[in-house]
């Protein structure tokens, strides 16, 4: 299997775990870390919901998930990548640089939202760790799709339970 083809598949797993987030109703974002050898590391997806914690994102639920292994490879310096569906937001950005993740790969650019990993690197406040770190972003159009589906679904959703506490409140 080639880098592109363990990319595509690290990525649909990343796609799993955002359905799985959907299915608990919360917004779906999937994250998977794997090692240099391509070794799964770690699963995380957005649990804001579930958890009631505003810091249960996606990328920061895979890192809290990779546990040790995350600190000893920033301390011995192993390059892991971080495999997301969606642009990480600033939050989760300065997670990624400071677990010292080298690789970060993600479906959609999160122009709309809180996407803040291309406007943090473009500031140049944390210029030195930046350009240790490798950035793919949208290399699938199907999968693209795939979560921007999942994110529609969400929104429809999403107005369907504040429909529903408004109706609760009348």
């Amino acid at each position: 299997m080639n880098n592109m083809d363990k990319d595509r598949f690290f990525l649909e797993m990343a796609l799993e775990e955002a359905e799985r987030s959907l299915k608990e109703n919360t917004y779906p974002i999937g994250a998977v870390i794997v090692d240099e050898n391509y070794n799964l590391i770690a699963k995380g997806r957005n649990r804001v919901y579930p958890q009631q914690d505003a810091t249960a994102h996606a990328e920061i639920d895979a890192i809290r998930n990779a546990g040790q292994v995350i600190l000893n490879a920033k301390i011995n310096r192993e390059i892991f990548t971080i495999y997301t569906s969606l642009e990480p937001c600033p939050m989760c950005t300065g997670g990624i640089l400071f677990a010292n993740i080298k690789k970060v790969v993600w479906l959609l650019n999160d122009d709309l939202g809180f996407g803040g990993f291309r406007k943090i690197k473009s500031t140049n406040i944390f210029d030195e760790r930046f350009k240790e770190v490798e950035l793919i972003e949208e290399p699938y159009d199907d999968l693209k799709k795939r979560q921007k589906e999942l994110m529609s679904k969400w929104a429809i959703n999403s107005n369907n339970i504040v429909n529903l506490r408004d109706a609760i409140k009348k």
